[in-house]
């Protein structure tokens, strides 16, 4: 039994059994609402809650509005439960609204007592955990579309080219290792291209030439179809050869690619002036930070850089980059930002979720006390399940030996099986969650505090690399609007953010903040405080 379980008296609280199980693709791996139910009624039974009421619905978990969990909340308002027993948080909400609505009756105690299938959460419990569960089930969903153009930028910023459909002549790695070799020869096609792209490029063979070569040795699409001569001139021209792409298209940010090249700068300048194109737009020779990663807040277009040169009056040259619209989908208002103006904006957004050293050190250890509670909650529902799993491979063996002495018939026989085998596999999979699950939250809540502690001196002092990654990091649908920027920080953060004058206020108290004697008296503090120790 947990220590929750011993020290609280729940059988007195009416308990709403809530199941949920989206149809779209965030809960593909999620148990059915049946596996659910059973579950959870099996944890409620040996744990002695009341369930008064099971509710269930079949919708995303990220929209608002939801009927079903608006109707259990209602019920719970207005006094007609008192807790509410579902498989994980992540069924109760994945997005904030929902989220917040949950925290706030828990923490107003109209909710006495929540239990998933690995553990309790409670009025009086840190409310920063609670915070960390929801967004990391809140992430899971927004992942499925923002992180997917955060995957994409942060593979480019790799040197791999993150589109679906690679040019003539290369192919996706189908068993990379991620940032090893992703993108890799097509071994029907690569050499008949790089012999083709180099004697164009030395005049070997001329454009028809080359394409009537190209046929004759077998060069194909992908499909196994001839190239239109259209389509193998644009290929000539391509800068992925020589070792450039450009993500996202058309948006003028141009990075360098780690994939084998089939020519080089030189032979693809040669191809361009052979066919009288030298004045082709080419690829820019530096990259800068956060481009490819941001949106115009006006029109939606990509947001680029622009290089400035100033000549000065006494002859010397000034460097000014500006961050523009693309301007591709319609007339768009917005002006230009300048770099510098920018990475201000953005420094003074990292400070406003910096947290001091003494208060990461406390979040460090209030994680460490987290996770000894949940180690007990889960060991009491692994308990459980494995002493239930070990009762169904019990019965299955029994009824194998009644089939094979032909004491079981065989229609019977095969019913009971699947049963029980259904069974089987419902508890080995709440066995094999309980262990990952606990992992994965904790590793987001340390995350989240060492990436307060640490952004804004990585920022200030690290690389192009860090300085994006910093970016990707702080949130998500990063905009810049009347030379503004704004994105939406992640759940986690903006707690940080709006505790900050909480935390500020309490530091002198504690001076010099580097006395041990000191740090343990903030930690108190902050153990006690009502923004931080429930």
């Amino acid at each position: 039994m947990s220590i929750y379980i011993k020290e609280q008296n729940f059988t007195n609280n009416r308990y709403i059994l809530y199941a949920r199980k989206s149809t779209e693709s965030e809960d593909r791996q999620v148990a059915s609402i049946q596996d659910q139910i059973d579950v959870m009624t099996e944890v409620a039974k040996e744990l002695k809650l009341n369930i008064v009421e099971t509710m269930t619905e079949s919708s995303s978990g990220f929209k608002i509005g939801r009927k079903v969990f608006n109707e259990m909340a209602s019920k719970i308002e207005d006094g007609q439960a008192d807790g509410v027993v579902v498989w994980k948080l992540s069924r109760l909400a994945r997005n904030p609204d929902d989220a917040g609505r949950i925290m706030g009756l828990l923490q107003r105690k109209q909710i006495k007592h929540i239990r998933t299938a690995d553990r309790d959460w409670l009025p009086d419990d840190n409310v920063t955990m609670m915070y960390v569960e929801f967004a990391f089930t809140n992430q899971f969903s927004r992942d499925l579309s923002v992180d997917t153009t955060r995957g994409l930028n942060k593979k480019a910023l790799r040197g791999w080219c993150p589109k679906s459909i690679l040019p003539l002549g290369y192919m996706h790695s189908p068993y990379k290792k991620l940032g090893e070799h992703e993108i890799i020869p097509d071994p029907e096609r690569f050499d008949i291209v790089t012999k083709v792209l180099k004697m164009v490029a030395s005049r070997e063979l001329s454009m028809p030439q080359a394409y009537q070569f190209a046929y004759d040795n077998g060069l194909r699409t992908k499909d196994g179809k001839k190239l239109s001569k259209s389509v193998f001139y644009h290929l000539l021209y391509e800068p992925f050869y020589f070792g450039k792409f450009e993500y996202p298209l058309h948006s003028g940010n141009w990075f360098e690619g780690k994939h084998e090249k089939a020519i080089t700068y030189e032979e693809h300048e040669l191809i361009l002036k052979n066919r009288g194109r030298k004045n082709n737009p080419r690829p820019q020779k530096h990259l800068f930070p956060f481009t490819g990663m941001m949106k115009c807040g006006e029109c939606g277009c990509s947001i680029v850089i622009d290089p400035k040169v100033k000549v000065l009056k006494d002859g010397t040259t000034q460097n000014y980059n500006y961050y523009r619209c693309t301007k591709k989908k319609s007339k768009c208002s917005q002006k230009y930002l300048e770099s510098k103006e920018l990475g201000k904006q953005l420094l003074d957004l990292i400070s406003s979720i910096e947290i001091p050293e003494v208060f990461h050190e406390w979040a460090i250890e209030e994680l460490k006390k987290e996770q000894q509670k949940e180690i007990t909650s889960r060991n009491e529902i692994v308990e459980i399940s494995r002493g239930k799993y070990d009762e169904i491979t019990q019965k299955i063996d029994e009824l194998v030996k009644g089939w094979l002495d032909k004491k079981v018939p065989e229609g019977a026989y095969k019913r009971n099986l699947e049963l029980l085998e259904k069974d089987q596999s419902k508890y080995k999979s709440l066995l094999d969650n309980s262990h990952e699950r606990t992992k994965e939250w904790i590793k987001k809540a340390e995350n989240v505090f060492n990436f307060a502690n640490d952004a804004k001196f990585v920022f200030e002092h690290g690389g192009l690399t860090e300085k994006n990654n910093i970016l990707m990091n702080l949130g998500a649908n990063i905009v810049i609007k009347d030379l503004k920027i704004n994105l939406e920080i992640d759940k986690p953060l903006i707690i940080l953010r709006e505790s900050k004058p909480f935390l500020e206020k309490a530091i002198p108290r504690f001076e010099p903040e580097k006395s041990l004697v000191n740090k343990e008296n903030m930690k108190v503090y902050m153990s006690q405080s009502t923004e931080w120790g429930s």
